[in-house]
């Protein structure tokens, strides 16, 4: 039997680490699981900054409780139904297409703040946008045993998703 003490946990650890990283396909995973939360906590901070601290739309209740639905419905409308339809169909289709969507809806995101008529179908493309990339963050978790050995797998799963929060 291995003893660790604890004086080579760390090294272990580092070891384990970089051996996911070892994998080109791993990091590309974690690349677009970044770029995409990081893409989310931005447009997350931009409704925000929109609905409640702009001088010119007084936050009211309705507004504030409807910002707030629409950061969290795509997880309680989609996470359950995510793994069943990522079982289906390809993960790179998927991403690629998620992706795209995305894309799209941000950009008409972009149109209708620039032409001030932001009520309801800002509401719709915001969650349209949130729920597609809970949909792709769930399909790159999925994605992780085909781009790293199973040994890594522990590893992996607990690094990328607190990785992609940072």
């Amino acid at each position: 039997a291995v003893v660790t003490s604890p004086t080579n946990v760390p090294d272990v650890a580092l070891t384990a680490v970089m051996s996911v990283f070892g994998h080109r396909n791993a990091r590309r995973l974690l690349a677009v699981r970044i770029l995409g939360q990081a893409g989310d906590g931005m447009l997350q901070t931009a409704l925000a900054t929109f609905v409640l601290f702009s001088p010119a739309r007084e936050p009211d209740p309705r507004r504030v409780a409807m910002s707030f639905a629409i950061l969290l419905l795509p997880y309680s409308l989609i996470g359950p139904f995510a793994g069943m339809l990522i079982d289906r169909w390809s993960r790179r289709t998927i991403l690629i297409r998620a992706n795209l969507v995305r894309a799209t809806a941000m950009i008409a995101i972009c149109m209708v703040i620039y032409s001030h008529e932001a009520d309801m179908t800002l509401a719709v493309l915001v969650l349209v946008t949130l729920g597609v990339n809970r949909f792709t963050q769930a399909s790159l978790s999925a994605s992780l045993p085909h781009v790293v050995m199973p040994s890594e797998l522990v590893t992996a799963n607990a690094l990328f998703p607190t990785l992609g929060t940072v």
